[in-house]
């Protein structure tokens, strides 16, 4: 176990595609700072900033009409944890993240609503680790109030075409589909338990197909 940790707030979409992608790769990016950092498409945060701005004054039936009646309350907004406890002992670790759309029922209770834009259908617990952290830290909050979610969900946009506009323009024609994603604190418990002793114990083995892994290991044989 390192003495002392480079990171310590946990991205709840490193839970998808860091610890759901190899656990050798994700403890050294916690414990030694180091990560390889691929491009992040551009188009990506356009999309995110349109998707906000269409969004924000909504009501929560235009995501979709299987939520309980109520609003957007907020949307971007970083968050952060208390210190996770793991066996009745607080840890070096916290959750900290920003959603996309925090919703507020006229039940008093709330809901979080991710956007992605990949082909629709069965995605739901693929990204559940992201989601149920952020109700892990509404329930848990550094500042603040406890909040209670009472829906996680995610809006999936899917390019369904492409059509020519006027002079040099061009519209992107998207599919909608809300997916829910499985609201079970005591599962996400569980499952962010194991994340934190895996952090706080030795190195584990690299994925069997990771490929940053497979890339460090050969380029290591070539020597220098």
């Amino acid at each position: 176990m390192p003495q002392a940790y480079a990171k310590t707030r946990i991205s709840p979409s490193d839970l998808t595609f860091g610890w759901g992608g190899c656990r050798r790769c994700f403890w050294i990016r916690y414990a030694h700072g180091v990560s390889h950092q691929g491009p992040f498409p551009g188009i990506v945060t356009s999309l995110s900033a349109k998707q906000e701005a269409y969004y924000k004054d909504k009501h929560s039936h235009d995501f979709s009409p299987t939520l309980p009646s109520g609003t957007v309350h907020s949307t971007g907004k970083m968050l952060e944890s208390t210190p996770i406890i793991v066996d009745g002992q607080a840890t070096p670790f916290t959750l900290g993240g920003k959603y996309d759309f925090l919703l507020q029922y006229d039940t008093g209770n709330y809901g979080i609503i991710d956007t992605k834009v990949v082909s629709k259908g069965d995605k739901a617990e693929f990204y559940w680790p992201q989601l149920a952290a952020y109700d892990y830290i509404l329930a848990n909050p550094k500042q603040g109030e406890s909040r209670t979610c009472e829906t996680l969900g995610l809006l999936v946009w899917e390019i369904r075409n492409v059509a020519p506009g006027a002079a040099d323009e061009y519209h992107v024609g998207f599919n909608a589909a809300y997916e829910p994603v499985e609201v079970n604190p005591t599962k996400f418990a569980s499952f962010i338990a194991e994340v934190v002793t895996v952090l706080m114990g030795p190195m584990p083995d690299a994925a069997e197909k990771c490929a940053n892994c497979g890339y460090f290991n050969q380029r290591s044989q070539l020597g220098h």
